[in-house]
This record gives structure tokens, sequence and C-alpha cells, in this order.
């Protein structure tokens, strides 16, 4: 199978789970439609269903079950909003990516072709994982009711929410209840698997981009300095000058497709920290206070999405750690005056990288999460000392 065939098969997985909730934004006439209105519809529901769990609670440890899929919730409503609004950009960058990647290497060399194969390669794979590892977590969610319906005889449901005017411990009002917190399960893992994996997809591929401008600059670098007759003729200059502008054309691509980047997932990025902090916070708090199963499977979620933003924050900071490598360690003295000048303007550039930034925090990366979860660490075992004593 070629990159592009991969690559356009990954597409089809992206925009087969958009479909789903009717955010099929990398359609180019793509409308609103039932699904989406559903969608809303759901989100509605599920603003009812908690405030009336808020209302009818016993006690803290209730009230808080019933805010502990807020974080999720939060994040999906929010993550929604910045997509519809930036809607015409996705396309634009995808459409870009599979022009300025796909399309435009393939008939190129094989190192080429290779470094492409290799990096769509390592994406589908991890894709593969991230669906197992969502796909699991619904299965144990709703597995656990039934296990205990089954075989306790105890009617637990998937999330602490309550239908008004329902009995769950009626057989109607225990399957009619359940049914909904599925679907609220099934769309919202739809929604996080669809952001997530979109989210990957376009950050991931700047690894491609970093690959072919080295490619580039060492068949530059590798070319100049086997040329024996330097300086004076006419014809080394028209070379550095064509070669300088294809590389200030690759390194521009580069530079555009990070700011695209910035641009559509800077504020994402924001809630994704943002929410996954709330629910890890308080789904710890509820660890310690309750018994309740479902807590775990927040804590394991958050604490997996936003390692994973942190992860392909810290691949941008590398990627433009290469690029910058890459341009000091070029040849610039066998270029002529002129094309040194267009070096210099290059080199400028890459000092000033284009980054993923976490309002108040700093650039997402492992670093930043590592001290994020130290914060939340200490807050815990703070609460934990004064609860205890």
């Amino acid at each position: 199978m070629e990159a592009l065939d991969k690559f356009m098969l990954y597409t089809k997985y992206v925009r087969g789970l958009c479909s789903v909730i009717g955010l099929d934004i990398l359609d180019p006439d793509y409308k609103k439609g039932f699904k989406t209105y559903f969608t809303f519809f759901l989100m509605i529901l599920y603003v009812v269903l908690t405030v009336n769990s808020l209302l009818t609670a016993k006690g803290s440890t209730e009230v808080l079950m019933a805010l502990s899929f807020g974080g999720f919730f939060g994040q999906c409503l929010l993550k929604l909003i910045f997509t519809l609004a930036n809607r015409k950009q996705y396309y634009v960058n995808h459409t870009n990516l599979k022009e300025s990647i796909y399309f435009k290497y393939l008939h190129g060399s094989e190192k080429e072709k290779s470094v492409i194969y290799k990096n769509v390669s390592q994406l589908l794979m991890l894709v593969k994982v991230t669906s197992l590892l969502y796909l699991s977590s619904i299965f144990l969610f709703s597995l656990y009711p039934a296990y205990m319906y089954f075989f306790e005889n105890i009617k637990v449901t998937i999330f602490p929410l309550l239908v008004p005017g329902i009995d769950i411990y009626s057989a109607y009002g225990y399957g009619f209840t359940n049914m909904i917190h599925m679907f609220f399960g099934v769309y919202g893992l739809f929604g996080a698997l669809s952001s997530d994996t979109a989210f990957m997809m376009f950050v991931f591929h700047i690894v491609s981009y970093t690959d072919l401008l080295q490619i580039h600059f060492l068949s530059f670098a590798e070319k100049l300095t086997s040329i024996e007759v330097k300086y004076k003729t006419k014809d080394y200059a028209a070379f550095c000058s064509s070669k300088m502008r294809e590389l200030y054309v690759s390194h521009k691509e580069v530079i555009d497709f990070l700011s695209s980047l910035k641009m559509c997932y800077e504020s994402i990025c924001v809630v994704q920290v943002a929410t996954c902090v709330v629910t890890i916070s308080l789904n710890l708090f509820l660890a310690l206070m309750s018994d309740w199963y479902a807590t775990y499977g927040f804590l394991l979620a958050s604490l997996f999405q936003l390692f994973i933003y942190a992860v392909l924050g810290t691949l941008i900071q590398l990627m433009n750690d290469k690029i910058s490598t890459l341009v000091y360690d070029a040849p610039w003295h066998l270029l002529p005056n002129s094309d040194k000048r267009s070096f210099q303007f290059l080199l400028y550039k890459t000092q000033r990288p284009i980054e993923m930034f976490v309002r108040g925090l700093g650039p997402l990366n492992v670093e930043t999460f590592t001290e994020i979860m130290r914060m939340i660490y200490s807050s815990f075992t703070m609460l934990y000392s004064f609860i205890v004593e």
C-alpha cells in the first residue's frame, strides 16, 4: 500500500468518526444536518439530567459524582464551538497537507517516499492504539452495570445522571436510563476520538515536513561541497539561487503549516488542559471518598488525553529544534554573497519557532505535563491530609 493510500484510509476513518456526530468538516460542502442537531440535543439533555441529579443528590459525594463527567462535557462543547468556527481552515489545512506531501512526492526519490511512508504508518499505528483505548473504556463502562444487574442483582447506572420522573429501580426506568447513558457515552466517545485523531493527523505530519526538509538540505550541502569550481561561475550562482529558492519554499511550507495549526488548535489545547485538570482533580477526590467504579475510568481517560497532547506538543518543539540545526549546519559560507543574504533571512525565521502554548502555564510539552501533575498531586495530598486530620 502506498503512502497516499494509507493517508486516504486515515482520512476516511477520521471523516467517518466526524460524520457520526454530524461534523464532517473535511467535506468542502459541509452543512449542519440532522446528526449535528441531534448532537446539540444530547448536549442539552445532558445539562438537564445533570441539573436534575444535582437537585436530587443526597450529600456532597453524590453532587461530585453528578459533576464527574462535567469536564468531558465542557471539553466536547468547547471543542465543537472552536471547530465549527474554524471549519474552513481545517479543510484548507487538510488539502494543503495532501497536496504538499502526498501528491507532490508521489513520484519523488526513494528517500522522500520512504520517510513519508514511515511516518504515515506510525500515525496509523498511533491512532489504532488510541481507538482501542477509547473503545475499551466505553466497553468497561457498560460492562460493570451489566455485571451488577445479572450477577449481583443490583441496579447501577452507567453514569450518575437521573432522568426526571423516571424510577431507575423499575425494569422500564432502569433500561431507559441506561439507554440514554449509552447515547451519551457513544457520542462522547466519537466526539473525543474524532477530535483527538484529527489533532494527531495534523500535528504528526510536521515530522514528514521536517524529514523532507532535511533531505533537501543534506542533498544541497553534498552538492555544494562536491563542486570544485565555485563563486565565479554563472552556472554555480544559478544553481545556488535555484536551490536556495527551493529550500526557502519548503521551509515556508513548514512555517505556514505550523501557523495554521496554532490558529486552529491553540484554544483547543487550552480547553484540553483545563478540562483534563478539572476531571483529574475531581475524580481523585472521588476515588478517595467513594468506591464508585467509574471514577477510575475518568481518571485514566483524562490522563491519557492530557499526556497525548503534551507528547504531540513536544514533537513540535523537537521538529523546530531539528529545523534550526539543519539551517545552522548548512554550508552557508560556500554560497555567493547574494544568496548569503537569503540564508540570513532563513536563519532569522528559525530563531522564532512556532509552538503550542497553554496560557498561564507555558508551552504545551511533556515538561508542562509533569508540572501540571505535580501541582495536582500537591493539591490532592494537602486535601487528603486535611480530611484525615
